[in-house]
């Protein structure tokens, strides 16, 4: 199968340009390399160095070419960002998902898988968000995601959407938001006290990483379409990854706390029920043992302990 990653020399688009070049695929991947970096990249893999915003780029960046399947990854993700760089956003993700879809069709691809958010599209979630739960944004970076679904629902490529928890695992930026397990492990690895905000009571849906890539290649299967939360439907607070880490890694070198952020979501977490029972997915790796491989291949743990 000829594969097109977007955003393929980011954390989570590389871990899947990995995958599929490790069962035999040919990875074709276009990244402007805004965020995303050449080392994330398997030399296997064709990189097309291009802005997904830009279709007449795209365009020429992909002249020629044909593909069986598209993961669309690419996209900006910064929540706070979003609401101080709204046009950007909008551009990245809106404009940038229409130009995709539109290349795909000229492409000839099949199957369109788009990456798209389960910890920002939901809001506030006192129960873990099923997929025919409102959508309630409290960002722009939320609120575009929910445009760029809409967009991919109403193309006439087959189509399957995955609404992403809060994902983990090698190589994430620290640098980059809802990356509170790259930015703890960083700290934990060079000594350095860790930051909690507020009391520390704030709860996410933490995924790992390599289970998150497995739903993506089962997407790749075409045979489903829609919406699927892909996520372990446990929330689990700040203070309760501190004591998770503590326990792979030993105490942090101290914590200090700051003042709550303004318009921190305070319990984020989807329901994968619908996933599971369609039989398209399942996560497999629990909290502790993610950290216990997140912080290994980081080089806070030895690989052997």
């Amino acid at each position: 199968m000829r594969v097109l990653v977007t955003g393929g020399a980011g954390f989570f688009g590389s871990h899947v340009v990995d995958a599929l070049v490790a069962r035999g695929d040919d990875v074709l991947v276009v990244d402007d390399l805004s965020t995303g970096d050449r080392a994330n990249l398997d030399k296997r893999a064709d990189l097309r160095i291009s802005d997904v915003s830009d279709s007449a780029a795209l365009a020429k960046a992909l002249r020629g070419e044909r593909v069986d399947a598209v993961v669309h990854c690419a996209a900006k993700t910064k929540v706070v960002e979003s609401m101080e760089k709204e046009a950007l956003y909008r551009r990245v993700i809106v404009d940038g998902t229409r130009n995709v879809l539109d290349a795909s069709k000229t492409l000839a691809a099949r199957v369109f898988v788009n990456i798209s958010t389960g910890g920002a599209i939901y809001g506030e979630t006192p129960e873990c968000a099923v997929e025919t739960a409102p959508t309630a944004a409290e960002s722009n970076y939320g609120r575009f995601k929910a445009e760029a679904e809409k967009l991919v629902g109403a193309s006439d490529l087959p189509a399957i959407t995955l609404r992403l928890a809060n994902i983990y695992g090698a190589r994430q930026r620290a640098s980059l938001e809802g990356g509170v397990v790259a930015i703890f492990i960083g700290c934990w690895k060079r000594g350095e006290p860790i930051t909690v905000f507020g009391d520390g009571a704030y709860e996410r849906d933490y995924v790992y990483v390599a289970d998150v890539v497995e739903a993506v290649l089962a997407a790749l299967g075409g045979k489903h379409r829609g919406i699927y939360n892909i996520g372990t439907g446990v929330a689990t607070s700040v203070n309760e990854l501190v004591t998770a880490l503590t326990a792979v890694l030993g105490p942090p070198a101290g914590v200090r706390r700051a003042p709550p952020r303004a318009g921190e979501v305070l319990r984020g977490c989807v329901d994968p029920s619908k996933a599971a029972r369609d039989r398209l997915w399942r996560s497999r790796t629990k909290l502790a043992e993610g950290l216990r491989l997140t912080a290994a291949a980081e080089g806070a743990l030895a690989p052997s302990a």
